[in-house]
């Protein structure tokens, strides 16, 4: 479609920040200056090619970065992960890219690490878009354990690849061609053939906070909610609870006849 090769064709520049000695990858359009910016955050072992096709949409009205969290996309790996060293990855690249006061846009797992980051530095952003995002509560009990992920196997071929290229938690994917162009910035051609560009040391499921209650509560910045309707990841109660223990939010956004990956069913 039009709006999709027209996003395609303006791709960002490469840079890399430092984080703690690890190298972060983001994409940039534009530079700091007058322009107000944005900064997107993948989810969990996800790539800037997950925002590759909506970012460059805004380039004409806002200077716009894309990060890769550690252990993701091109950005370097870390020894041990933990709920907080994303939250370093973050500051580096608002640091390096020169961000004032952007606005945070996260999916997912991006959007959890954005909430910790405007917990714990609060003049850092000046608001906050989480889509679809996960907050674990005390009430709920421990937090659910998932298995790691594999991803060592190096394929013969990219086609071999792309064929067992999965969304997490699966869903249909309402655009082949978007499909294609995620599944290809999620490989990287070795020696040994095609592999998930993702740190397979990664955990199970993305570290998280025990009890979200009081990290959501210490953010005092305008923070929008945007969820998926058939989403398995967060439904409209859930929805709502973030809400309710954030001092500045309005009521959670519900994107009709979308899944999780907001972004490919209604982009």
């Amino acid at each position: 479609s039009t709006w999709l090769s027209r996003a395609i064709a303006n791709p960002g520049v490469s840079h890399f920040a430092d984080a703690d000695g690890v190298p972060i990858h983001y994409l940039e359009w534009g530079h700091a200056g007058a322009r107000p910016s944005l900064l997107f955050i993948p989810g969990y072992r996800a790539h800037a090619r997950w925002w590759d096709f909506i970012a460059p949409l805004f380039a004409d009205r806002f200077h716009v970065v894309v990060m890769e969290l550690s252990g993701m996309g091109d950005s370097g790996r870390r020894a041990v992960y933990t709920a907080d060293c994303f939250t370093r990855d973050i500051v580096a690249v608002v640091n390096a890219a020169q961000l004032r006061s952007p606005i945070g846009i996260g999916h997912s797992y991006g959007g959890a690490r954005l909430l910790r980051t405007c917990s714990e530095f609060p003049q850092l952003f000046s608001r906050a878009i989480i889509i679809d995002s996960y907050v674990h509560f005390a009430v709920e009990g421990p937090l659910p354990v998932y298995p790691r992920i594999g991803g060592r196997r190096a394929f013969p071929t990219f086609a071999a690849a792309r064929e067992r290229f999965r969304l997490s938690p699966e869903q249909p994917f309402a655009n082949e061609g978007l499909a294609e162009y995620v599944a290809a910035g999620s490989l990287r051609e070795t020696d040994a053939g095609w592999i998930w560009k993702f740190d397979p040391e990664l955990p199970g499921g993305g570290p998280n906070e025990l009890d979200g209650t009081a990290m959501l509560a210490r953010i005092q910045i305008p923070v929008d909610q945007i969820y998926g309707e058939h989403s398995l990841i967060t439904n409209a109660a859930r929805a709502r609870h973030i809400v309710a223990a954030l001092q500045n939010a309005r009521q959670p956004i519900e994107i009709p006849d979308a899944h999780h990956h907001v972004m490919f069913d209604q982009p």
